[in-house]
């Protein structure tokens, strides 16, 4: 390694300053390289690195010259020159016979160092070598797909992609990440593209040790893209000592050829509906239509047009009917060319779920779907609130758990989990996990108005108070809402302090008024005001506009003074609800 205070920039031997490389990525780049791996020659190999300090910060640069003069050593080693064998062949006797069995006890360990099992990996983002950054989306989707058909093999968990993005463009040491993320193996490497060719690097490395345990160089037309994403999950799997059976064989053998044209659009959709905002999930249905129509035989653009459709009513003006009902035809036009995508097996489980209510069918295909992806951490999660709705709350909350180890940076999941764990009536774990998603997530609003019905529950009004201001903050900075909502919300401490509960819910009514669905919240609130008959209106009409909300309806405690109705447990059995 270089010394740290020495600038060789200056002197007689110093090389022409046109040689020197300016940063780490500018002596990956010329090394064809990612900077993780070339930071880790220089620890290791002794890469010509050097460090400039500046004020309170550094610089690292490197020279051409010197790195070509590194390579050189690299790809040869000096003879070994023996003198004097024959008159003291018994030292050199003996030192060949140590050298040999300390060599032979080095290979041992290593050997054994490799055979121990894989169970856990995570496949970090690839890094774009391609000197274009309109590839990004590209390079991110192309990490998404190998990381989906390593998943889909079973016998290895993998981490998901939502977690493992995290990690996109920051260099913290492998060992480092992996004990975020808690897995015995990264997945790294780089993507580079020239016309229609593409080039992956791939390096497969223990977590806790930093040992390269395997690197491969793939070469690809564009247009074969599947092959080259099925020829890493494949390689990948073998070096970790996963056995493929004959099902996981077919699993990665695709033969379908694809458009690139619309594998790059559907790429572009999925980049899309990641932001999960009204202007991007349109952005995303538009390329996914696109990919449909270059390519009508890849289930995958129908899959993703279905997941778009499922997220809209609770994220943009349109109704949950229209959307569902786009979101079931999306789905079914996916399994009819692919029977065995878990993605659209996903969709018609949540539609089965929230436009049909019907509960064993949906069950059905969430079980299908986890047959299919046991790592689908979204599946774990959708099939979580499914038995949440149902009072099937351990299970719920093992399924959130489930969903929450394969993906455990994201704050969707968290909040997920937080708001199973508050519907089991665990409040003090609940808000615990509400705080873990706004800490990865601090513009995530929801979990604080969801953190407040926690409070609300149990009976911590003052609490729930500083939530729901919370959230109008958020609400008021990032998504510019209602402003008559968010004036409620910010009256509902005044409310509470002139006259106590029933203040605090009756301004908790005005709030809801300016929902897209508020029916249900307001039952809710008239409930807690004692004023039954309003309530069981509002529910009826709830049940009647087919709110997703009204799926609650089973659990939750603050209609419990409701069950003993008639009307309440008619509404219960319509939904397919039994008590």
């Amino acid at each position: 390694m270089a010394d740290l205070a020495q600038d060789r920039s200056t002197g007689p031997d110093a090389p022409v300053a046109n040689d020197r490389l300016e940063s780490w990525k500018e002596i990956a780049t010329y090394l064809k390289r990612d900077v993780r791996t070339v930071q880790r020659w220089e620890r290791r190999e002794a890469l010509p690195v050097h460090r400039q300090l500046h004020d309170k910060q550094g610089s690292v640069y490197a020279f051409r010259s010197e790195i070509e003069q590194w390579r050189a050593k690299q790809r040869k080693a000096p003879p070994l020159e023996v003198k004097g064998a024959s008159r003291n062949w018994v030292r050199y006797t003996v030192i060949l016979i140590t050298g040999a069995a300390c060599v032979a006890v080095y290979l041992w360990l290593r050997k054994t160092e490799l055979l121990v099992p894989i169970k856990t990996i995570a496949v970090l983002p690839l890094e774009n070598l391609s000197g274009d950054p309109s590839q990004e989306y590209l390079t991110d989707g192309l990490t998404d797909e190998i990381t989906t058909d390593l998943a889909k093999l079973g016998g290895l968990k993998v981490i998901s992609r939502t977690s493992a993005v995290q990690y996109k463009a920051t260099h913290k040491p492998i060992p480092q990440i992996a004990r975020e993320l808690n897995v015995e193996a990264v997945v790294e490497g780089s993507y580079e593209r020239s016309g229609d060719q593409v080039r992956v690097r791939v390096q497969l490395i223990r977590g806790a040790t930093d040992q390269h345990l395997w690197a491969e160089e793939y070469d690809q037309k564009l247009s074969d893209i599947f092959r080259l994403e099925s020829e890493v999950a494949h390689d990948i799997a073998e070096h970790v000592e996963l056995r493929l059976t004959q099902n996981q064989q077919q699993v990665l053998s695709r033969d379908h050829p694809i458009d690139p044209q619309a594998f790059q659009d559907y790429l572009q959709g999925r980049h899309y509906w990641a932001l999960r905002t009204n202007e991007s999930l349109h952005k995303a249905i538009e390329y996914f239509n696109l990919a449909i129509q270059r390519d009508p035989g890849d289930a995958r653009g129908y899959a993703g047009l279905a997941h778009c459709y499922l997220v809209m009513p609770f994220l943009t003006e349109m109704s949950s009917n229209e959307a569902f009902e786009k979101a079931m035809e999306a789905a079914a036009r996916a399994l009819a060319l692919d029977d065995f995508s878990p993605e659209a097996h996903l969709a018609k489980a949540q539609v089965l779920m929230y436009h049909d209510w019907n509960f064993r069918g949906a069950e059905q295909e969430f079980r299908r779907t986890l047959a299919l992806n046991q790592n689908y951490s979204t599946a774990h999660q959708w099939y979580g609130e499914l038995l949440t709705f149902t009072g099937r709350h351990a299970e719920s909350v093992r399924e959130e758990e489930a969903a929450l180890e394969l993906d455990p940076l994201s704050a969707i999941v968290h909040h997920e989990l937080a708001s199973s764990l508050r519907d089991a009536g665990r409040y003090d774990d609940a808000v615990r996990e509400f705080k873990k998603t706004l800490e990865i997530d601090p513009q995530l609003v929801a979990a604080h108005w969801e953190m407040a019905v926690a409070f609300q529950r149990q009976g911590k009004l003052e609490e729930a108070i500083r939530a729901l201001k919370a959230g109008a903050e958020g609400v008021v900075k990032e998504y510019h809402f209602n402003p008559a909502m968010i004036s409620a919300i910010n009256d509902i401490e005044s409310a509470y302090t002139n006259t106590g509960s029933a203040g605090y819910f009756r301004q908790s009514l005005k709030f809801h008024r300016h929902l897209p669905r508020p029916s249900y919240y307001l039952a809710r609130d008239y409930t807690q005001l004692g004023e039954k008959e309003t309530a069981i209106t509002e529910l009826k009409r709830s049940y009647q506009n087919h709110d997703p909300e009204a799926l609650w309806m089973f659990i939750d405690p603050e209609l419990e003074p409701l069950r003993g109705d008639p009307r309440f447990q008619s509404l219960v059995r319509a939904i397919g609800f039994q008590r």
